[in-house]
């Protein structure tokens, strides 16, 4: 098995690559399971909220 690695390709995905810091990674997955929450409650068929 061959891999041929496309240079050109390789350098546009990296340029558009960003950097994340810690604190917007916990800001996501604080909103995920926000989300997540308010989806189990409504599968409740309601919230104390």
């Amino acid at each position: 098995m061959t891999i041929h690695h496309d240079k050109l390709a390789y350098g546009k995905l990296e340029s558009s690559s960003e950097e994340i810091s810690e604190e917007k990674i916990a800001e996501m997955l604080k909103q995920l399971q926000d989300e997540e929450e308010e989806e189990n409650c409504e599968k409740k068929n309601g919230c104390d909220k």
